[in-house]
């Protein structure tokens, strides 16, 4: 495609952790041989992609691999080392146990504030939230707190609330990994309204079937490198295998 929505140009990210942390100056001075030890480890190097508006793209690779920092950088969520990063449009990103939410706050609140956050203007939130919170299945716990919420739970609101984000671009890491099959066919047809409104899609996966059934390419990464692309007609998404 010629308009890139997201492109990256020799992204690199090392994490560096001192083994004896210090604090105080006269320790960083007097120990200086003991508390220059540190462990680090190379997290991406050199990555290069360009996605096009409307393509869905997938990564893929092991734990470890630099999926989810990759993801996070391109979010702009975490500063590269080295290399730039180019998003054009809006962007919605789903993490583990949404990130953003307020344990102490109701999902009720919770979701007003996320859209608040994100430029939706009040009366659509409202409009919306019954349905959030029906397609998420957390109907008991509407006016719970987050914190008494499981895992599980707060993944689902978590992505129901992207998915009523209207944005142009969506980074999705894991979430095809998110609660029971019931669930994971919701997904899906999440899936198909996305594709059907021409969104563009990062989608961060560790089953090799998934990424197939739904994405244009797929990224192999490992090591911090992407080793391999594959091109790929993905099927239909209301058919997809478990």
């Amino acid at each position: 495609m010629s308009q890139h929505a997201v492109s990256c140009i020799g992204i690199g990210k090392r994490f560096t952790k001192y083994v004896v942390p210090s604090v105080m100056l006269q320790d960083r001075i007097l120990r200086w041989r003991r508390h220059g030890k540190h462990w680090s480890h190379t997290a991406l190097k050199d990555i290069t992609l360009s996605i096009g508006k409307g393509e869905w793209v997938g990564l893929y690779g092991p734990n470890g691999s630099g999926k989810t920092t990759l993801l996070r950088i391109l979010a702009g969520l975490m500063p590269p080392d080295s290399g730039t990063v180019s998003t054009t449009g809006k962007l919605s990103c789903f993490f583990e146990l949404g990130v953003e939410f307020h344990p102490e706050r109701s999902a009720v609140e919770n979701i007003y504030l996320h859209g608040l956050i994100h430029g939706v203007e009040p009366k659509v939130i409202l409009k919306q939230t019954d349905e959030i919170i029906q397609r998420a299945g957390v109907e008991s716990h509407r006016d719970l707190p987050i914190k008494c919420y499981s895992t599980g739970m707060r993944m689902r609101l978590a992505f129901m609330t992207i998915m009523r984000t209207e944005s142009d671009i969506y980074f999705l890491d894991e979430i095809l990994a998110v609660g029971d099959q019931g669930f994971r066919t919701i997904c899906r047809e999440e899936f198909q309204m996305l594709r059907e409104k021409g969104k563009t899609v990062l989608l961060v996966h560790h089953g090799l079937p998934a990424l197939q059934q739904n994405c244009d390419r797929i990224l192999f990464i490992e090591e911090g490198a992407i080793v391999k692309e594959e091109s790929n007609t993905p099927h239909n998404p209301s058919v997809m295998k478990k």
